[in-house]
């Protein structure tokens, strides 16, 4: 037996929510999507088009796009932050594009495609959407990340062969998601003498002529890759300045103690030195 089916009323009460949902000011399904892409030229970030959400650089430029809505003689790029909402830009035909003080002297909205581009900073991180009298899109999520500035290891470039030392590596500018450690190119990895402290800090335990060399620290985030070397030398524990007491006698009256300092590389400074 077949089951019944849906009544004429049903369905029209049905057809009428769905016209409501669709027609509703402010309704995300009221418009297509927003897509951006971060424009040329910019070291730091993929310049390919995105939808839904888009990971860019302070500094570089973003090109947001709107679609096609209903004819409407006023539209404004408006965004949102936790409980927070403005209006980026709002136009209307016939006037001039109004734009927040926030980010005057760095948008640049096109009245034709009502496209907008923003130069970025980094509070610029935030929900963003196209809306016109009668319909609005849905949100889209810019994430804007300060590339990394170089790093700098900070450390003692000498050490003694058997004695252990760190290197340091900071990030002054941005922050870094990741650290890699390379000696003279070559990626290192930990082991009983070679370790690593939060990624960012090098520990060199009992270290050996062999561990002179030049030491790399690579920083990366989601927008940026740097890095910076550092020259380490490890010096042979018997390479050392030892003053040497001799006595010595003269012939005569005179009688007393020289004093002689000895280096395996360079002369003593100053020579000998005569104590009665």
């Amino acid at each position: 037996m077949l089951p019944p089916s849906p009544t004429p009323l049903l369905l029209l009460s049905f057809l009428l929510l769905l016209l409501l949902l669709l027609g509703c000011p402010g309704s995300s399904a009221a418009g297509g999507g927003v897509t951006a892409r971060t424009l040329s030229p910019c070291y730091a970030a993929a310049l390919g088009p995105a939808s839904g959400q888009l990971v860019s650089a302070a500094g570089c430029t973003v090109l947001l796009t709107a679609p096609r809505l209903n004819a409407s003689r006023v539209v404004a790029w408006e965004y949102k932050t936790g409980w927070e909402e403005g209006a980026v830009v709002s136009y209307a035909f016939g006037r001039p594009a109004n734009t927040s003080r926030p980010y005057k002297n760095r948008t640049r909205f096109n009245e034709t495609d009502f496209s907008l581009r923003i130069a970025l900073r980094r509070g610029d991180g935030r929900l963003y959407r196209f809306r016109s009298e009668s319909e609005a899109t849905g949100w889209f999520q810019l994430r804007v990340v300060e590339p990394l500035s170089e790093p700098e290891i900070v450390g003692n470039s000498s050490v003694k062969a058997g004695g252990s030392t760190k290197l340091v590596c900071n990030v002054l500018e941005g922050k870094a998601d990741s650290y890699r450690w390379k000696k003279n190119g070559e990626l290192l990895l930990g082991s009983d003498h070679i370790r690593f402290v939060d990624n960012s800090t090098l520990c060199i335990v009992k270290a050996t002529m062999n561990d002179s060399g030049y030491y790399a620290c690579e920083v990366r985030n989601e927008v940026s890759q740097n890095e910076t070397s550092f020259l380490l030398h490890v010096q042979n524990a018997a390479n050392v300045v030892l003053p040497v007491a001799l006595a010595c006698v003269v012939v005569g009256s005179l009688a007393g103690v020289f004093v002689w300092c000895r280096s395996r590389d360079r002369p003593c400074l100053g020579g000998c030195r005569w104590r009665a």
